[in-house]
Parts: structure tokens; sequence; C-alpha cells
């Protein structure tokens, strides 16, 4: 019960976020780099920072944000936040988070496909100035959608380069 009214509160704050997003800055070039995946994808976190690198992304400008549905004390090398830390009003209760979230990213990749509330929330207050979904996401988030799973990387991969030298954000 309470749960749900959380998920419609945060619902209400993200179409708050959707109005308020600053677009000045949506064709700037490729230079940082952030994903924002759930806990059943930590296992791929190799594999994004991998296809950080054959963009032309440093290390250091590549940073991963995993959301955990329980509390769990984690080895990962990674920002995370669980459930609980997102507050029914919509405030973010890590401090790490709350930075990731801050940091205006060059193009932030949702990296979980669906609809999954707390990710979208997480997102719609990101203050990246480009965000790409995967499939079946909400497509109001997302300035592009790759309409590929996210266990095909190598087809992510190559879908992602090709649309970001369109956009002229990578040669």
């Amino acid at each position: 019960m309470l749960t749900n009214f959380k998920l419609k509160l945060l619902k209400k704050k993200l179409e708050k976020n959707l109005k308020k997003r600053d677009m000045s800055q949506l064709h700037s070039r490729l230079e940082t780099i952030g994903f924002i995946m759930d806990e059943n994808d930590v296992t791929a976190i190799e594999t994004l920072r991998k296809l950080s690198s054959s963009l032309g992304i440093e290390d250091d400008n590549c940073k991963v944000l995993t959301f955990h549905k329980f509390k769990r004390n984690t080895k990962l090398k990674v920002d995370h936040l669980h459930r609980k830390q997102i507050s029914w009003r919509g405030t973010i209760d890590n401090v790490n988070a709350v930075r990731f979230t801050k940091e205006p990213f060059d193009v932030l990749i949702g990296y979980y496909n669906g609809a999954q509330p707390y990710l979208d929330f997480l997102i719609s207050e990101s203050d990246a100035r480009f965000k790409v979904g995967l499939a079946a996401s909400d497509l109001r988030l997302f300035d592009l959608q790759i309409q590929v799973q996210k266990s095909n990387t190598i087809s992510l991969e190559k879908e992602l380069k090709t649309y970001l030298h369109v956009l002229g954000k990578v040669n």
C-alpha cells in the first residue's frame, strides 16, 4: 500500500522534472558518459566500461550508478543506492547518488529495458545533457531510444556508435 503511494508520488515528481529539463546543451560533444542500471546487471559493468572506451571515453569520465531494491552489503566499486534511500517526496538520501544525478554527463544511458519507476525517476533527476534509453523504455525520458535488448551488447555498441556519430557527438 505505501509502496504504491510512494510510486505515485515519484511519478508526479518525474512529470515535474520532465517539464523543467534544460535542453540547451543537447548537442555537446561526447566527453563524459554515465550509466544507470539495475542490480541484476552488475555483471555488465566491465562491458559498459569497454563500450565507453570504444567511444573514446577515458575510464575516469565513465561513471555507473546501480539501483538495488533492498539494502545489501556490496563490494562493487561503483556508486549504488537502494529503494529506501529515495523518499516518498522524491528526495535522494545518498550522497553519491545525488552527486551522480547532478553530474552534467554528455551522455547518460539508462541500461535497463521497460518501465522501472525508481530508475525512471533517477533518469528524470539527472542533469545529463543527452539521455539514451533501451527497448520499451519511457520515450519522454530519453532523447534517443535504441531498440535493442540490454543483453545484446554487440548490437548496442554498434547502434550507439552509429547514432552518436550521426548526431555529431563522436567522430
